[in-house]
């Protein structure tokens, strides 16, 4: 692999360090990770190398109160459609109304800085793992698992940033410019065909480690986002059908019959679950790798919660009616200590909230975790569902018009989700539509919306769209909203980042 000086800030580099020697991930190779991730002076046998890889694991779980794991991950994602907050909220009221800065701490703290942590511990098992006495089997799949983490990591910061250094080794170079999207795409390419061909199972016993399936299905979402803006590699839609194909075909996953049984207290790693980013509860990991995007997080002041993050309401009165939109959205707030009801329409910012990171954290439900805030649910990034998506869209798209096969797996979804099959003899462009519609409702607040309308600049029409009762956007929006400013201290640091 080409090697690039490595760009991060001194103060992540001492925190990375620290982390290095005490670090206890949760995300690890058997979810009970006991290995700390070390220097490159450490890797002698193939336990070290299993201990530094479980290291990197770690660094996707750190920061629960500004890291992947905090509401904070939401911040550059606020200006889809699904989600929305009050203006009390400032980080993630910026992204709402489109008004970002560059000092916007939710941006750095959860789509800046973690992302560079796993960069930075992926790169030294990358370039050490090979002195490691072990098995070239053993070595290849460390490789290989490390590849992923960091084209995931990159994946994600050049949607939310466009052009970001590339940091493909652990030294540090603060002026090291930004790299160009279409290069950032390049490696993360390279990282995920290396992930393909060295990962030595299809799928792995814990949601939480790829296999090869894993890795396909991160390549069609990559592939999918190159054949749109702004690089609009249309050729990319053919590779992002195959790569969704290969997943679905492989019968690995299933989608699971009820849409509400995917966010009970106990649905984690379940069959539909392709990869996940994995978190303790706290009955289990007590004050440790924890998350707090669910539970008061997410919750109205009705139910003595922080009224961050709730549903927006234009496309709330868009959403199909049926059991999807009910295991979506809670609509009916109740106290926890009168239990007096109040439906959203009068709560205090007469918006519906996500009801799907809400199990598992209401202390008076049977399946309470034992934290009202700080929550172990599983970060699902991939999820079959998805997939099923993602190959009807592009095989639509490199076809010139929707196959039967296209249908046959947005109607899978719509049928779940209590809806009738999609109507026949559409076009290519009405069924991309249609499709990302779907999208929307099925992934609503899971993290795709925000991408699938840059991708598809769709974000100013749907913003249009917005109830008068929703955060309005502040000015027209354009193509230069559509990625977050570098973080300033970063700038600060490397001038070479600036604009």
């Amino acid at each position: 692999m080409k090697q690039i000086k490595n760009y991060i800030t001194g103060i992540t580099i001492m925190v990375i360090m620290i982390s290095f020697i005490f670090l206890q991930g949760c995300q690890s190779l058997d979810e009970e990770p006991k290995g700390n991730l070390v220097t490159d002076q450490f890797y002698q046998t193939e336990e070290d190398l299993s201990a530094a890889l479980s290291g990197a694991y770690g660094q996707l779980t750190t920061n629960r109160w500004g890291g992947i794991g905090n509401t904070s991950h939401y911040v550059p994602l606020m200006g889809g459609d699904d989600i929305s907050t009050q203006p009390g909220k400032l980080e993630l009221y910026q992204g709402d109304v489109f008004t970002m800065t560059s000092t916007n701490s939710g941006v750095k703290s959860a789509s800046w800085t973690p992302q560079y942590r796993v960069i930075f511990a992926a790169n030294t098992v990358l370039l050490n793992a090979d002195n490691a006495t072990a098995s070239e089997s053993a070595i290849k799949e460390a490789k290989a698992e490390a590849c992923f983490l960091r084209a995931w990591s990159y994946f994600w910061m050049v949607r939310i940033f466009g052009e970001v250094p590339l940091n493909l080794d652990n030294t540090m170079d603060y002026t090291l410019p930004k790299s160009s999207v279409a290069d950032v795409y390049a490696q993360i390419i390279e990282d995920l065909n290396y992930s393909v061909e060295n990962l030595q199972v299809d799928k792995t016993t814990s949601v939480g480690r790829p296999g090869k399936l894993a890795a396909k299905a991160l390549l069609s979402q990559v592939y999918l986002q190159m054949a749109g803006w702004p690089l609009k590699e249309t050729d990319k839609y053919a590779l992002a059908a195959s790569n969704a194909k290969d997943v679905i075909d492989s019968q690995e996953y299933r989608l699971l019959d009820d849409y509400a049984d995917l966010w009970t207290g106990t649905s984690d790693a379940n069959d539909e679950i392709i990869w996940a980013i994995i978190f303790d509860n706290f009955n289990v990991a007590g004050n440790a790798n924890l998350n707090t995007f669910c539970g008061l997080n997410n919750q109205p002041s009705e139910e003595n919660g922080w009224d961050q993050v709730y549903g927006e309401l234009g496309f709330f009165n868009r959403f199909p009616a049926g059991p999807r939109k009910d295991a979506t959205y809670l609509t009916t707030f109740t106290n926890p200590y009168t239990f007096a009801t109040t439906d959203w329409k009068d709560g205090t910012y007469a918006h519906p909230f996500l009801k799907k990171f809400r199990a598992g954290m209401v202390a008076t439900e049977p399946d309470f975790c034992g934290s009202t805030h700080m929550g172990g649910r599983d970060l699902n990034y991939l999820r079959l569902a998805e997939v099923y998506l993602i190959y009807a869209e592009a095989s639509d798209m490199s076809e010139g018009s929707p196959s039967s096969e296209a249908y046959k797996y947005v109607n899978a979804v719509r049928n779940r989700a209590g809806l009738a099959d999609l109507q026949t003899g559409l076009s290519q462009i009405d069924f991309r539509d249609a499709v990302l519609a779907e999208k929307g409702w099925e992934l609503c607040g899971e993290y795709s919306r925000w991408f699938d309308l840059v991708r598809t600049e769709k974000v100013a029409e749907m913003n249009a769209l917005k109830d008068p009762s929703d955060n309005q956007p502040v000015g027209a929006i354009t193509e230069d909203s559509y990625f977050m400013p570098i973080p300033y201290d970063e700038v600060l640091l490397n001038p070479n980042l600036a604009d």
